[in-house]
């Protein structure tokens, strides 16, 4: 019985010394490897490590393209979805229509032949104007613009003496209305009524 028991201690320190044996080769194997590769930049003329630029086209995009279409396009769509565009009425044109309501008549004067005497008669005119609110009047005075007045109502009639000269023929006067404040736009008429001279 004591002799297996010293075979196996035998054989147990055998093992031993064969493991301590092989850690001494695989530690003096690997002071062996080979040293590491260093890789050095590229330098520049001057000696320093050279530096290379890259452009970053997000930032350019972001701040330049980006940018700048953002903007055009908040003011296309502006433009484009902005007020509404309303028209106008023109206002009215100027017109006047002008006319006589009641022919005047000059005074008749008595004569020894036809003793028979008559007065004479006004002139009524009438009128209407377009494009004001008020009418302006002239007598025998066409081109001086609201000679008798400048206040009359757009639309109205107005009796004046007819005043007639004591000479054969006929007497004549005329009346221009405007549209207030319109100088361009007026109408004359002209009256005639004949005279009757005394003898």
């Amino acid at each position: 019985m004591i002799f297996p028991r010293v075979l196996g201690v035998i054989g147990t320190a055998v093992g031993v010394g064969l493991a301590l044996a092989g850690c001494n080769n695989v530690s003096g194997g690997s002071a062996t490897t080979a040293p590491p590769t260093v890789v050095s930049a590229p330098t520049s003329d001057s000696g320093q490590p050279a530096t290379t630029a890259t452009a970053k086209s997000g930032v350019n995009a972001k701040s330049g393209s980006s940018g700048g279409s953002g903007n055009s396009g908040g003011s296309n769509s502006g433009s484009s979805g902005g007020g509404k565009s309303t028209s106008s009425s023109s206002p009215p044109s100027a017109s006047v229509t002008l006319s006589v309501k009641k022919q005047p008549l000059c005074p008749r004067h008595g004569t020894p032949d036809a003793p028979f005497s008559t007065p004479g008669q006004d002139v009524t005119i009438t009128w209407k104007v377009t494009g004001a609110t008020k009418a302006a009047i002239s007598v025998d005075q066409p081109s001086l613009y609201g000679a008798y007045g400048s206040d009359y109502p757009a639309s109205g009639e107005l009796t004046l003496p007819f005043s007639c000269t004591n000479s054969p023929g006929k007497t004549t006067h005329t009346y221009t209305v405007w549209p207030a404040g319109n100088k361009n736009v007026f109408k004359t008429i002209t009256v005639s009524a004949t005279n009757n001279p005394s003898t």
